[in-house]
């Protein structure tokens, strides 16, 4: 089965592009590397309370992403609070999750949670990250799509902006007084600042295709814990199948770094196993193929340092702030933007650059117990048998299947003491006790 280029929204509108929002490149307050979510979310934040900030966004939208398309009810909830009241009705509305091993289901409703919408949405992320960047310049900021900043501009050994060249090549120099790093999880300008990522921390391989077909109305997502390599041993991977709504659904995998002999496991070959098994049951027929492969591999749970400097922070993928449990990251990506934009907004005011050192902190009491049982439960996935054993159990138990869905989404509450509170708040003590497990 090939799949061949979708049809999207995009597509079907005659509003192009713009090779250009804004006025070009200038001095700004906050310099943001990256228009993807967490980005665009900075952006807005810092934009609306007045701030000049500037993004720069190397590709021209709309552009692809190896993802889901899932916008969970955390993300969403940023997003209503970004005021995206017309585009949400415009995307699939998903009401939870089916669980799937074999031949046994298990559905799941999105858990409830006093903070967070009890559902979740699937957009493609072409139209979604376009949506939100667009709703960031509205606010005010200045978006330079096709212009990719190079390196960053250091004086006196403080980063006060980048230079940049323009789809024309020629190259300027934009001055700010802090920088944002959001460019992803291939982040080469954060790397040029000195982010690391922690090696032994687990990290994903993702793949994902769109098909035609005729359930894409479904309100489930499908999450198969049943992937296993060519001996048959269970992997620590699930398969996803996620309705868009448009006629298509957005099929793939993900594969977790603890998987044995990792490197040698082949994602499209997963893929493609995956797709033929869900053939039937989802009217997938190869003809009716309708989206363009992607790969992508993805740091998780926070594996990136530093996450702050004197006059940046980093944030989203570039920071690894994908959850270890699902590699969804797009609901931290907004998150951490919004986080990261609080903090630069003292900074700009009579806080001076020391607020920006308080960034660690606050990503640290937001994801720290929830990423590191994620952290330790990649490494027990790791093992076949502890694989099939989980996987079995979690369908059987409606209960366990609620609790590992709360945990993996990141919906527990706080002031609740039930199994999968209980279970962060053990796994916040042994990270005390071993904090780089």
């Amino acid at each position: 089965m090939s799949p061949s280029p979708p049809p999207s929204s995009a597509d079907r509108t005659a509003d192009p592009q713009p090779h250009l929002v804004g006025h070009g490149p200038g001095d700004v307050d906050v310099l943001v590397v990256g228009g993807g979510p967490a980005g665009a979310a900075t952006a807005y934040w810092l934009a609306a309370e007045g701030h000049r900030v500037a993004v720069v966004e190397r590709r021209v939208f709309p552009r692809s992403k190896a993802c889901g398309d899932i916008v969970t009810p955390r993300a969403l909830r940023q997003l209503i609070d970004m005021g995206a009241y017309d585009e949400l009705d415009s995307w699939h509305r998903i009401a939870g999750i089916r669980l799937r091993h074999h031949e046994r289901e298990r559905t799941v409703r999105w858990p409830a949670h006093p903070d967070h919408p009890a559902a979740a949405l699937v957009a493609r992320r072409r139209d979604l990250d376009r949506s939100v960047l667009a709703r960031s310049a509205a606010a005010g900021a200045d978006v330079w799509f096709g212009y990719e900043a190079l390196e960053p501009l250091v004086v006196r050994g403080f980063v006060r902006g980048a230079h940049v060249r323009a789809p024309d090549g020629a190259v300027s120099t934009v001055v700010s007084r802090y920088v944002v790093v959001a460019d992803g999880a291939n982040s080469s300008f954060g790397r040029a600042l000195g982010t690391f990522r922690t090696r032994g921390w687990p990290f994903a391989a993702a793949i994902r295709s769109y098909w035609r077909s005729p359930r894409h109305h479904d309100d489930h997502i499908e999450v198969a814990l049943d992937l296993t390599d060519r001996s048959d041993h269970a992997l620590p991977a699930i398969g996803w199948i996620a309705p868009v709504g448009d006629g298509t659904v957005n099929i793939g995998v993900g594969l977790l770094s603890t998987a044995r002999e990792f490197r040698g496991i082949n994602v499209t070959n997963l893929l493609d196993g995956f797709v033929a098994r869900a053939a039937a049951r989802w009217g997938l027929e190869p003809e009716a193929a309708a989206g363009v492969v992607r790969v992508g591999r993805l740091p998780m749970g926070r594996s990136v340092e530093p996450t702050a400097g004197p006059t940046y922070l980093v944030v989203g993928d570039a920071a690894g702030t994908a959850t270890p449990f699902l590699g969804i990251g797009i609901d931290a990506a907004y998150e951490s933007g919004r986080a990261a934009a609080a903090v630069v907004h003292e900074a700009l005011g009579e806080a001076g650059p020391t607020a920006l050192q308080r960034y660690p902190r606050v990503l640290h009491d937001a994801y720290g117990d929830h990423y590191h049982l994620g952290r330790l439960w990649c490494r027990a996935l790791g093992r076949p048998t502890a694989m099939r054993q989980v996987a079995g159990a979690t369908i059987r138990s409606a209960a366990l299947a609620e609790g590992a869905v709360r945990i993996m989404t990141g919906a527990t509450r706080p002031h609740d003491r039930g199994a999968a509170e209980l279970l962060e708040q053990l796994a916040g003590l042994g990270a005390k006790l071993a904090p780089d497990a």
